[in-house]
């Protein structure tokens, strides 16, 4: 599951993508987010719920295994969510650990859908190398698959390029309060 993640290299996002944005360290459901739904750049609720449903759902992910079976997924859009980490918390006894993962000197793409109420982000098996970690991750979409993505062409098996980097954090990133360079600091 993704719970929280970070857009925070502005200069990255207004060269590639020509915008300004403010850095967040700690991105939290039912904040907005920065979604491309392959026309358009927007800010949007991270929180989906089903247009059917008579109270908020708030779904926050949507495992990429069960978006075709599940109605609560039938008539969503697919978008581009843009980011350049994420956190993961490994359970040990009775203990969360924080983690951070992210690629390389770069923002990337997670899968993500969305309808008029807001977006969730699309999951998947996490990596071996973060499996420890959380078995779930995000659906990274590299160049090939960002087209496909958007076109609504479904992966039954994704297979991620690009190596996933992590380390521990601290437990400063727990709060979604906090919101500044400290939430990333390895420790």
């Amino acid at each position: 599951m993704c719970g929280r993640f970070t857009l925070k290299n502005k200069k990255a996002v207004k060269e590639k993508l020509g915008i300004d944005i403010k850095p967040n360290y700690n991105i939290a459901p039912l904040q907005k987010i920065l979604i491309f739904d392959g026309k358009l750049l927007s800010y949007i609720n991270w929180s989906y719920s089903p247009v059917w449903a008579k109270r908020p759902m708030n779904l926050i992910n949507a495992r990429n295994e069960t978006l075709n079976i599940k109605p609560s997924f039938k008539n969503c859009k697919k978008c581009l969510i843009i980011a350049d980490g994420w956190y993961e918390w490994q359970k040990i006894d009775n203990k969360k650990i924080p983690f951070y993962h992210f690629i390389a000197n770069n923002f990337f793409y997670m899968a993500g859908i969305y309808n008029e109420f807001g977006c969730a982000i699309v999951t998947t098996s996490s990596d071996n190398n973060i499996k420890h970690i959380h078995h779930r991750q995000p659906l990274i979409l590299d160049k090939e698959n960002i087209s496909k993505w958007l076109k609504n062409i479904n992966f039954s098996k994704f297979i991620n390029k690009e190596k996933i980097n992590y380390y521990q954090v601290s437990s400063f990133v727990n709060s979604p309060l906090n919101n500044n360079n400290l939430c990333i600091d390895k420790i």
